[in-house]
């Protein structure tokens, strides 16, 4: 596996900035126009957890509507980095299916794919950003974990 490294929530939010505008639409955040201190605490609440792959960040929340499945969020097209945020998930969380929103034009879309995600559609108008309603792609991945778990 992957080299993976969990980041605090505050550590989170510093790295997220740092990653400019691709990581807007990062687990629903957006640290463009959010403070280090609302992503922190919007991550806390969430459940959510930021972890550096390499030079990638990649990050989940639990659904709580479906407790083995996860939101998914990547900052790159690092199709590895992806792969080893299902293997950290499968591993510690025993998640079997995960689901990544991925805004038109941000990065991810071809990692997800390449780790056995599948494109379920588009949300038309989902995401609020920059003044506008934009569509945001539904990824799909399930199968994950052990096959008794399933």
């Amino acid at each position: 596996m992957t080299d993976i490294v969990p980041l605090g929530h505050a550590e989170a939010a510093a790295a997220l900035r740092a990653a400019g505008p691709g990581a807007r639409g990062f687990l629903d955040l957006d640290p463009v126009t959010q403070n280090d201190a609302l992503l922190a605490r919007t991550l806390e609440r969430a459940e959510g957890q930021v972890l550096r792959v390499g030079e990638t960040l990649v990050g989940a929340a639990p659904n709580r509507l479906q407790p083995r499945q996860s939101w998914v969020a990547t900052t790159s097209d690092d199709e590895a980095a992806v792969r080893a945020l299902v293997e950290f998930l499968v591993d510690y969380r025993r998640t079997t299916s995960c689901v990544a929103l991925v805004p038109r034009g941000a990065p991810g879309g071809s990692a997800f794919l390449g780790a056995g995600f599948t494109d379920r559609g588009v949300l038309r108008g989902h995401r609020y950003a920059s003044g506008a309603y934009h569509d945001v792609r539904v990824l799909f991945g399930r199968g994950f974990g052990r096959a008794e778990d399933r």
